[in-house]
C-alpha cells in the first residue's frame, strides 16, 4: 500500500499523470472514502489490515492512503537505474523501514494517463512551485504510523475525493477503483460489514490467473531497462574513445595534407597540380575509386623520384590504405561504438515489444468485469442512472455499484 505525500493536496495528487503497467506503474488505483464517524469499523479495519491488503494486491493494484506526516528522504537517495518511476532509498524516514520503494508520478512518459486534466483549485501562494514535488508516494508493507493518525488523515481527505470523483455523501463510505488501462472508474458502496480487504480479495481472485504473465513481462521490462542503462554507460565510454580515434586520424591526415601542399612548391606545374589534387582529396574519408588510381600512381612515382628519404610516399601509401580499409570508422573504438549503438537500438525494440505485451496483459486482466463481478457477490448492482455530483474533476466515466435503487440516493445531483 502507498502513503501519499502530505505536502501534496489531494486534488493535485489525483490530477498527476500516472504510469500504467507498460511504464512500470499500475493496472488500477484504489481509494477509500470513509470517515471515522460514518464507518469507524470499516476505516479502522482498513488500516489494521494494511499488511494483508499490501500482500494481496501486490505490485500492480495500488491502494493509496494519505500520509499523516510528511514523507522525508535521507540525505542520499540514489535513483535506481532500472526505471525513472522508482528509486530505492537506504534510509527513508517515516516511510516504512530502512528501504522504501517510492512511486514518482510521470510528467514525461508517453504512456502515462491523467484522470483529470484541469488545474487543481485554489490560488498559488507566492513562492510556491507550480510543479508537484518529486516525492509522490511511498510503498509500505506495514502501517507506517499510529492508527489514530492515519484515520484522521484519511477523514480529512474524503470531501476532496468526493469533489474530484463526483461522489455524493449518500454513497460514502465507498471504495473508488480506477482502471488506468481502460481509463474509467467504479465507486463501490461498502456497507453491511464488507471491508476493503473483502472487496479486493474478490477482485484479485478474478484477475490472478493473468498476474504470473504480468510478472514475467515486468521482469523482462526491468531487465531491458537495466540493459539500456548499462549500454548507455558503454556508449558514453566508447564515444569518447571513438572521438579520440577520429581526432587522431584527422590530425594524421592534416599533417600529410600540409606536407603535400608544401612539397608541391618544389615540383613542376603538372606534378604540383597532382600534389595539390591529392591534398584536396585527403579532405574526404571516401575510399579511392578506380578512375583515381592513375593519378595516385603518377603522384607516388613523382614523390619517390623527388623526395630524398621516401617518407612522404610511404605516409601517403599508408593513408590511402587506411581510407580503403574504412578508417576511421574501422578503427577498434569506432567499431565497438557502432556495435554498442546497434545493441542499444535492438534493446529499444525489445523495450517496445515488452511494453506492448504489458498493455495487452493490462487489458486481459479484465478489471472492469472483475470489479462488477466482485460487487455482485456482495449484493451490489451496477446502477444505470446514478446520481452524481455535478462538475467533478474526473474526466473519465464513473460507474456506481450499490445496493440502493437510483431514486433512493439522497442529496445527489445529476452530473452536468
Amino acid at each position: 500500500m502507498y502513503s501519499t505525500d502530505v505536502d501534496l493536496p489531494v486534488d493535485a495528487f489525483l490530477r498527476l499523470p500516472f504510469r500504467t503497467l507498460s511504464g512500470g506503474g499500475f493496472a488500477a488505483m484504489v481509494f477509500l472514502l470513509a470517515r471515522s464517524a460514518d464507518a469507524p469499523d470499516l476505516q479502522r479495519g482498513f488500516f489494521q489490515h494494511w499488511s494483508d491488503i499490501d500482500d494481496l494486491t501486490g505490485r500492480y493494484v495500488a491502494v493509496f492512503s494519505p500520509s499523516p506526516r510528511r514523507l522525508r528522504l535521507s540525505a542520499e537517495h540514489p535513483q535506481s537505474f532500472y526505471g525513472p518511476e522508482t528509486f530505492c532509498v537506504p534510509g527513508v524516514e517515516e516511510a516504512g523501514g530502512p528501504r522504501g520503494r517510492l512511486y514518482l508520478s510521470s510528467r514525461e512518459s508517453p504512456g502515462a494517463v491523467r484522470m483529470g486534466t484541469g488545474q487543481p483549485g485554489g490560488s498559488m501562494r507566492r513562492g510556491e512551485r507550480s510543479e508537484p514535488p518529486r516525492l509522490v508516494a511511498a510503498a509500505n508493507a506495514e502501517l507506517p504510523h499510529g492508527l489514530d493518525e492515519h484515520q484522521r488523515a484519511l477523514t480529512l481527505t474524503v470531501s476532496a475525493m468526493q469533489r474530484f470523483f463526483g461522489i455524493p455523501g449518500s454513497l460514502v463510505p465507498c471504495a473508488v477503483i480506477v482502471n488506468l488501462e481502460q481509463r474509467n472508474a467504479f465507486a463501490v458502496a461498502l456497507k453491511d460489514g464488507i471491508s476493503v480487504y473483502d472487496l479486493l480479495k474478490r477482485i484479485m481472485t478474478r484477475i490472478e490467473h493473468v498476474i504470473p504473465r504480468v510478472d514475467e513481462a515486468e521482469a523482462e521490462r526491468v531487465a531491458a531497462l537495466e540493459a539500456r542503462h548499462r549500454n548507455r554507460d558503454r556508449v558514453g565510454r566508447l564515444r569518447s574513445s571513438a572521438d579520440n580515434a577520429r581526432a587522431h586520424w584527422g590530425a594524421h591526415k592534416r599533417r600529410l595534407i600540409d606536407d603535400l601542399q608544401a612539397f608541391s612548391g618544389r615540383l613542376a606545374p603538372e606534378e604540383a597540380d597532382l600534389c595539390s589534387w591529392m591534398a584536396r582529396r585527403l579532405e574526404s574519408d571516401e575510399p579511392v575509386v578506380d578512375n583515381e588510381w592513375t593519378s595516385v600512381r603518377a603522384l607516388l612515382r613523382t614523390l619517390a623520384a623527388t623526395e630524398s628519404h621516401g617518407r612522404l610516399p610511404r605516409r601517403l601509401r599508408r593513408t590511402l590504405a587506411g581510407l580503403n580499409s574504412g578508417r576511421p570508422e574501422d578503427d577498434a573504438a569506432p567499431r565497438r561504438l557502432a556495435v554498442a549503438l546497434a545493441d542499444g537500438e535492438a534493446n529499444e525494440r525489445r523495450i517496445g515489444r515488452v511494453k506492448g505485451r504489458l498493455d495487452e496483459l493490462g487489458r486481459e486482466l479484465g478489471l472492469n468485469a472483475a470489479v462488477v463481478g466482485a460487487a455482485k457477490e456482495i449484493g451490489l448492482t451496477l446502477l444505470q442512472e446514478p446520481h452524481l455530483l455535478a462538475s467533478p474533476g474526473l474526466d473519465w466515466p464513473l460507474k456506481v455499484l450499490d445496493e440502493q435503487a437510483p431514486h433512493a440516493l439522497n442529496h445527489g445531483y445529476e452530473r452536468a
